[in-house]
This record gives structure tokens, sequence and C-alpha cells, in this order.
């Protein structure tokens, strides 16, 4: 007989599912990079219970990561670091191509697809208070866009 809390962690790992307290967070991927490409991407969604901001996030794969935008300026696509990243309560926010997405710097070494890009994320919420969440993103393919597995 399977012990019922390993029967839930087994579940959600397979469900690319990370759950920390008020945190929710899903489809977590990075696409798998190219022969000489130093840096990553991240996308996923995210919701908190109560209004919330992410602050920090890091990972092992890299020598640092950050939270990214991209807006169109004058047609021109242009990427900047976001001090933060406000998560309002019971809202999903989707991280991904195009917009939001955290961004991985100065690789160790190539992020290959069936791997996993390990994330600790930093989220601060009203009263000040932190929480620190572990997510595991998973590497795509190449070729692959967002909502392909």
């Amino acid at each position: 007989m399977f012990n019922k809390k390993f029967l839930i962690a087994a579940m959600l790992l397979l469900t690319g599912t990370s759950y920390a307290g008020e945190i929710n967070i899903t489809d977590a991927w990075s696409r798998a990079t190219a022969p000489g490409q130093e840096n990553g991407s991240v996308a996923l969604n995210i919701t908190s219970a109560r209004d919330a901001r992410l602050v920090a996030v890091s990972s092992t794969v890299s020598a640092s990561a950050e939270i990214h935008t991209m807006t169109m300026d004058s047609g021109v696509m242009k990427m900047r670091q976001l001090d933060f990243l406000p998560l309002p309560a019971k809202q999903t926010v989707t991280l991904g191509p195009g917009g939001d997405h955290l961004m991985l710097f100065d690789l160790k070494k190539p992020l290959k697809a069936g791997g996993i890009v390990p994330l600790t994320l930093t989220i601060e919420f009203a009263d000040k208070s932190t929480e620190k969440i572990n997510v595991k993103a998973q590497v795509r393919p190449l070729t692959s866009s967002a909502g392909k597995h």
C-alpha cells in the first residue's frame, strides 16, 4: 500500500505543479539551448492566494537569474530587467516567450531536452513576509513553443 503523502507528491511532480503555502505554480518549462548559447529563459504560470510579488529568482544551472519583461517600442522589441513582478490575488500570471519571463545568464552547461531546470522563486507578500518556492522546469526541445510539450 502506498503512503498517501508519497502518492500526492508523485502526482504533483508528474503534472509539473508546485504548491507552497498560498502559491501555485504550473507548467514551468524552458526551451533547450543551441550550441554556444550562454543564456536561457523559463516560462511558467503562477497564482497567489493573496496579493504578492515575485522579487527574486535563482537557479543552480546558471551564474545568475533575473525577472524580465519584453515590450514593443516603435516596432522594436526591447527586453529589460524588472525589480519585481506583481502577483494580484487569485489571478494567474503567465510568464513566457514574448512577455514577462525568467532569464538564466551564463549557463553552466547547455539545457538539453528532457532535462530539468531547478529554480528558487522568492515571493514577497503585502505584509512583507517572504516565501521561497522550489520549482522544477521541464526542458523542452529547441523547436518547442508555448503550449507544446
